[in-house]
């Protein structure tokens, strides 16, 4: 039985569902590890050389603790699988799933276009 994902294509007026063939692809968030520390500091950055002292210094067992995996939660990604379903493009067939899968697509690369625009305005103090 092959599995399948929806994913939402939008339009200038819809939100249109398409249901595409899936695979199981590693996290890209926590690298196939399933679990993640981005909840201790609020941008995900981990600590710079000082934060990280200080908090050793509070806390003597605290860097034992942190390599050691104590402050690790699920990924929020993958839920903690360590895996996500993505489209199988190469199980794409027909020429109305392979436009509906060039318009989501030309929609990922718009959406990560947006992020690394707000990601340097964020650097820029915007």
């Amino acid at each position: 039985m092959r599995t399948s994902i929806i994913v939402p294509i939008y339009t200038n007026r819809d939100q249109i569902d398409v249901s595409f063939p899936a695979c199981w692809a590693i996290c890209p968030a926590c690298e196939g590890n399933a679990t993640t520390t981005r909840h201790i500091e609020c941008d995900g950055g981990g600590f710079t050389a000082s934060e990280f002292a200080e908090a050793c210094h509070e806390d003597e067992d605290f860097a034992e603790k942190y390599f050691g995996g104590a402050y690790d939660r699920p990924c929020p990604d993958c839920k903690g699988l360590g895996r996500i379903q993505v489209i199988d493009e190469d199980a794409v067939t027909g020429w109305r799933e392979r436009i509906f899968l060039r318009a989501f697509q030309a929609q990922e690369r718009d959406s990560r276009a947006i992020d690394a625009i707000q990601a340097a305005e964020r650097r820029m103090g915007a």
